[in-house]
């Protein structure tokens, strides 16, 4: 995933995220205590919303078409994760196209014979594309027909979403814009490559996809990846090979799933495993950035909260290498050089339990926070799950957790370098035991770590 340069600062004199006010040092810990609403602020409002004055520049139909264009051009995210599925098409074909199975004795391999406007020979592989992120239409198509089209020209690659004749296209620009993909099953996995294929012979550039990304859903099981090349027809095996030799990034998206950041039982569970005294009992890590569906965003070099004391136990579920290994497989199974390490990066962010219910406004935030504030105050109340297992312990928040409680959320992920993980053991990725509640600690990356923000409603 491209990095880019830090936002500018609504102020000059002084970073945005220590304009908002601390709480007052009189205030009561009952104010946190309660069910009460809190009001939460994000750091998402300070480096990806527009400035709230909007000028008007009505000379703008006198400058030039090509200065117009290239103003077009800039006012587009300069950052997207289109987030994909892959999956097998439904029953209901085209009459135009032959499901797989009629097309070839083997119904892995799709057929490769038609061409499409631009004399490209396209997969006719029977799969569609469900596209999860949102907010991926710039506004920018409703101005008019010049600005609709540069919007066009940019997002150049136009990749049928099914094979029906009337089917939408996934839009996107090679140099911009991270491809998420996503098989929905094992037995689709060769699709993979044929979407791979159809990106190449969609873009009038011949690029393909440069910014790939790939995600476990869940368990590393769950990762379909086409590995066997004897299931792929020739020509996306090859065009599997040449997107991978000349990928610019690679994020490896790396989701823990939850209602709630704390930490209780996986914190018992990591003193055992390493045989060390317990000297935490719980903790809630309000530092861990949220995941969004949203598709634009922007990426700091490193995060400018203060977030050091979150860092040394962060709950990852299950163990991300297990997802880094299936990368290396892929790589391995195409015969293809190892992409520098310079260019692959974890991404890690806490999500929804449940994906349908994944964060795509700023109000959605502040109502998961507000639930996992009430269950953190609730667990400690009387009678509650941590007071009664400890029942002499009060609650750990002091006054600085309590001011990041309120000014420091994040909505988007840290985008971690792979070493921060530890030796990736050369073990089959989707049939070895890889450890669940692994906790990291991720202090002596602290300076490598960079910050996304998603740009939420």
């Amino acid at each position: 995933m491209a990095t880019v340069s830090q936002p500018s600062w609504k102020s000059q004199s002084q970073s945005p995220w220590l304009e908002h006010d601390a709480p007052k040092a009189e205030e009561s810990d009952e104010k946190h205590t309660s069910d009460s609403p809190i009001h939460f602020e994000f750091l998402n409002d300070s480096f990806t919303r527009s400035s709230e004055s909007q000028a008007s520049f009505h000379l703008f139909p006198n400058l030039p078409l090509e200065l117009r264009r290239h103003i077009w051009s800039f006012s587009l995210p300069q950052h997207r994760l289109l987030k994909v599925t892959v999956a097998a098409a439904e029953p209901d074909y085209d009459s135009a196209h032959q499901s797989r199975d009629d097309a070839s004795k083997d119904p892995c391999i799709a057929p490769y014979q038609e061409k499409n406007d631009l004399g490209n020979v396209v997969s006719g592989a029977d799969y569609h594309l469900r596209l999860c992120s949102t907010s991926t239409n710039s506004p920018l198509l409703y101005v008019n027909h010049e600005a609709n089209e540069a919007v066009h020209d940019v997002h150049r690659v136009h990749v049928p979403m099914s094979q029906r004749s009337d089917a939408p296209r996934l839009r996107f620009c090679p140099e911009r814009d991270t491809i998420l993909i996503a098989v929905e099953t094992d037995e689709d996995k060769a699709y993979f490559a044929d979407f791979v294929h159809d990106a190449l012979a969609y873009d009038p550039k011949k690029r393909g996809i440069l910014h790939i990304a790939i995600r476990s859903q869940g368990c590393p099981s769950k990762i379909h990846l086409p590995i066997e090349l004897s299931k792929l027809h020739n020509s996306a095996q090859a065009a599997l090979v040449y997107t991978l030799k000349h990928l610019e990034s690679v994020s490896l998206v790396h989701l823990f799933r939850t209602k709630s950041r704390q930490m209780f039982s996986s914190l018992e569970l990591h003193y055992i495993r390493n045989r060390i005294p317990q000297t935490e009992v719980v903790r809630l890590n309000r530092a861990y950035p949220l995941w969004s569906s949203t598709a634009s965003y922007s990426i700091l070099p490193v995060d400018p909260r203060p977030v050091s004391r979150y860092l040394d136990l962060v709950d990852l579920g299950w163990d991300p290498c297990g997802l880094i290994r299936a990368w290396h497989t892929l790589e391995a199974a195409y015969d293809v050089s190892p992409v520098s390490s310079d260019k692959i990066r974890v991404l890690i962010a806490a999500a929804e339990k449940d994906e349908v219910l994944d964060i795509a406004t700023t109000s959605q935030a502040r109502s998961f926070r507000q639930q996992e504030e009430q269950l953190w105050n609730r667990d400690w109340a009387e009678g509650g799950l941590f007071n009664l297992h400890h029942p002499d312990m009060a609650k750990p928040d002091d006054d600085e957790s309590r001011e990041f409680m309120t000014t420091q959320n994040a909505i988007g992920f840290w985008s971690v370098p792979l070493e921060a993980f530890g030796p990736v053991p050369e073990v089959p990725y989707d049939t070895s035991r890889w450890w669940y509640s692994k906790l990291c600690d991720l202090t002596g990356f602290e300076s490598q770590i960079e910050l996304g923000l998603f740009e939420v409603a």
